[in-house]
């Protein structure tokens, strides 16, 4: 390290994430593990550590140094350089925030995510709405807090995507509306490939199996990590040497524990491969949600739904399961996988039309933080873009607005990345199958 003073903000930053991992460890135990009554006492517990983290983040002890660190930032290294102005930017943000507000959207958050799990079992979004607008409204006081400079919703993509801005995110979205509009519809005029084969019964522990099998061959290193089952599949991370997945799994249909495994399994292998050297330090963190997901979705899309990716693995496949896939040859697997389908689920959606998934949920975000529409709106308002984009009636709030665990964690400004990180992820391996020879190959072996 360049100094002492380096050294001191190094440890402090280590001091806080300590707290802000044990608090994680908390986040990924409610929702794998959990008992239903323990629901409160974990709300108290995870708003506590918020309170704390927060209070260490935005101390005068690291305010102090900071000011020191910026005084001789030419003395330190590129990387402690980075480390200094990024803490300092976050520095800045979280002074914004009162103790009593933290604490009060982590209560909130933990409240609304049990709501919306008991409103999945009901089926009902009516469930759901009272924590949901809670969370809204602090969102909307939160965005506020921030400060933005054309759009409140500006103020949460920051968050997740760094300087990304409501304009830019609707600029994106449509550059590619129309394009991908005539190509689905293209595709759509082909015959259909079968994939009747995906549904039918894949009992849980051979599924279970394989899906442990994919992440081994991935690379991901179950040494320093795990695979549970939760309601919606995730990754967490305690350090790079503790990076935890989630499946999710149906004994009728075989698409979610695969792609969620490969999905998730991206994500892991991201974080596994930070430096464990700058735990607690911005570089040893992730640099956006994007990038993030660009990693999950290039080996969900790129290599996950790839020809010569299932000619290693479909053998392995057909002895899993054989009465479902003994008959089917790895060619028709695959185009079953890239079948190209209008469809109500955002996580079995095809590479195509899952970004209209994205854009139906941008825009209901966008519109709930400017107040043009309420939380009491939400149903219909799904129900209609969903008719609207993707020609699909939308039968029950489950299978609905109801599907993604995001909002319930007050992840406002996170949908966008996926369409983002899909659009890097293509780029990456189109970029990276020109300049690494023998890619494809090694894909296969």
């Amino acid at each position: 390290m360049s100094s002492p003073i380096y050294a001191e903000f190094v440890a402090k930053m280590r001091q806080i994430a300590d707290v802000r991992y044990a608090a994680a460890v908390l986040n990924w135990d409610q929702e794998v593990y959990l008992p239903a009554k323990g629901a409160a006492a974990r709300a108290q517990q995870l708003a506590t550590l918020s309170g704390i983290s927060h209070d260490l983040f935005v101390s005068d002890e690291l305010g102090s140094l900071l000011i020191q660190l910026k005084s001789e930032l030419s003395l330190l290294s590129p990387i402690e350089q980075r480390n200094v102005i990024q803490v300092e930017k976050d520095y800045l943000r979280e002074k914004k925030y009162s103790t009593e507000f933290v604490v009060r959207l982590s209560q909130t958050i933990s409240e609304a995510y049990h709501q919306w799990a008991k409103a999945r079992e009901a089926n009902d979004f009516a469930v759901f709405a009272p924590s949901l607008k809670k969370l809204v409204d602090l969102k909307r006081e939160e965005a506020q807090l921030l400060g933005y400079s054309a759009h409140p919703y500006d103020a949460l993509l920051d968050q997740y995507e760094p300087d990304l801005t409501t304009a830019e995110t609707e600029s994106i979205f449509n550059s590619v509306k129309s394009d991908l509009i005539d190509l689905i519809k293209a595709i759509r005029l082909q015959p259909e490939p079968n994939e009747s084969f995906m549904y039918g019964s894949f009992p849980k522990d051979p599924q279970w199996k394989f899906g442990l099998d994919l992440l081994q061959n991935m690379g991901y290193d179950f040494e320093a990590g795990r695979q549970d089952i939760s309601i919606h599949p995730f990754t967490t991370n305690f350090a790079a040497t503790d990076v935890r997945v989630t499946t999710k799994l149906e004994e009728s249909n075989f698409h979610p524990m695969t792609w969620s495994c490969l999905h998730e399994g991206g994500h892991a292998l991201y974080e596994q491969g930070l430096s464990d050297e700058q735990y607690g330090l911005p570089c040893g963190e992730a640099i956006s949600l994007g990038i993030h997901e660009s990693q999950s979705r290039l080996w969900e899309n790129m290599v996950g739904r790839s020809l010569i990716y299932w000619q290693k693995h479909f053998p392995a496949l057909q002895t899993a399961f054989p009465e479902a896939f003994g008959k089917v040859s790895a060619e028709d697997f695959y185009k079953a996988c890239n079948l190209v389908k209008p469809s109500l689920i955002r996580i079995e959606a095809d590479e195509l039309t899952y970004h209209f998934h994205v854009l139906i949920r941008f825009e209901i975000e966008k519109a709930l933080i400017e107040g043009s529409i309420e939380v009491t709106d939400i149903p219909a308002q799904w129900n209609a873009k969903y008719k609207a984009y993707l020609g699909v009636e939308v039968p029950d709030d489950l299978h609905g607005c109801l599907q993604d665990v995001h909002w319930s964690h007050g992840s406002f400004g996170y949908f966008p990345t996926y369409s983002i990180g899909s659009f890097y992820a293509a780029q990456f391996f189109d970029a990276a199958t020109q300049q690494v020879p023998g890619l494809l190959a090694a894909i296969a072996n």
